[in-house]
Parts: structure tokens; sequence; C-alpha cells
């Protein structure tokens, strides 16, 4: 599937649940300039977990990446290519409850596209790289952070002062690194239980 965006075509791909609801929720990859894309592993663990609990999830390539035309945007052109998409879903499939995630990067990304204006009703980050790239404090909707204390691309004094300056759920793993390496089931495990409680009641 492809969609329009501002520097030519973007590939999507839209997993519905068995009895989609319409809470989708918006996924954005990891760094295009070190292999990320929209089927990277830790993205597909977020998308498995989301799906199997009722939520739609639309990935997409960013600019430049698989089949999407264009080429990288320095982040600027990036978030352009998100607030496209979400557009493209207003337009053609609107949702009930709007989702935003994203990983590394695409962490950064989906911060960002709240600061732009992007209505979402939760945002789940993961591995947010907070001291590598600018995460600003914003008055935003529920946030869950997902990250690694071994994480070498966080400076986690500031993701610290960062959660303590927002209202964000950190769900801290231990001895888990940037990329959750041998720790898939576990981070699995920990989305699944901060969505107890939450996916029933909307």
């Amino acid at each position: 599937m492809e969609v329009q965006g501002p520097a030519g075509a973007l590939e999507l791909k839209l997993d519905d649940p068995p009895s989609p609801d319409g809470r989708i929720a918006v996924l954005c990859h990891p760094h295009p300039q070190y292999g990320g894309n929209m089927d990277d592993g830790v993205l597909q663990c977020l998308t498995d977990t989301l799906v199997g609990v009722g939520v739609g999830c639309l990935r997409f390539n960013f600019r430049g990446v698989g089949r999407s035309e264009g080429s990288y945007g320095a982040g600027a052109g990036e978030l352009d290519d998100l607030c496209a998409v979400i557009d493209w879903l207003n337009s053609t499939r609107p949702a009930r409850s709007l989702w935003l995630g994203g990983y590394s990067f695409g962490a950064n990304i989906a911060w960002r596209g709240l600061a732009r204006g992007i209505d979402a009703e939760r945002v789940l980050l993961l591995a947010p790289p907070i001291g590598n790239m600018d995460f600003a404090e914003l008055d935003s909707c529920k946030v869950d952070v997902f990250a690694g204390d071994a994480d070498q691309y966080i400076d986690h004094k500031l993701l610290d002062a960062f959660v303590a300056s927002t209202q964000i759920t950190l769900h801290l793993l231990v001895g888990a690194d940037h990329f959750f390496s041998g720790q898939w089931d576990i981070l699995t495990t920990t989305i699944e239980d901060s969505l107890t409680g939450w996916t029933s009641d909307i």
C-alpha cells in the first residue's frame, strides 16, 4: 500500500486485529541511515503486542527507505512524512482512538509529532535517544517509555529528568540495551502489562 507524501510515495503496511474497533497506532521506525525500516524486529514486537490487544497498527517507511520515494530529510522531512500519513489515515479511515508510537529515531519523530499538533490519545516510545536527540517538554497525553538501563544511546540522567518533568510512565528493563537484545519477550510482556486496564476502557 502507498500514500502520497511530501517527497513522493510512502510505503505503508496496515495490521488489523481480528476484531478491529477503530483504535489505530501509527508507528515510526528507527533511523533510516542506519538500516531502520518498518519491518524492524523491535517495531514488529510492538506491532504484534498491540494487535494482540485489539489495536490496529499502521507502519510506514520514511522517505528513501524501501519503496518510499525521496531521500533522507534530516528529521524534519521524516516528521513531514508522519504528518502526511496521519492526514491520509484521517481522510480514509478515521480512528476512533489514534495512538502514536516509535522506536529510537522513530520515538523522536513521534514525540515531535505531538509538538506539531498531532492529536494522539496514547503514545508509546521505545528506547527514545534522549541526550542524542531533542525531546522538548510537552503537555501531552498518556505516554509510556520503554527503555533498557544499559541503553548506550540514552543519557539516563536526562531520561530521569524528562520523565519527572512530564506525565510519563517509565518502564525500565534491567540489563536491556538499545536494541533490547535477547529481551524481546520481556519487552512484549512489559508492553502488555502497561496496557492492562487501558485497552478495555476505550
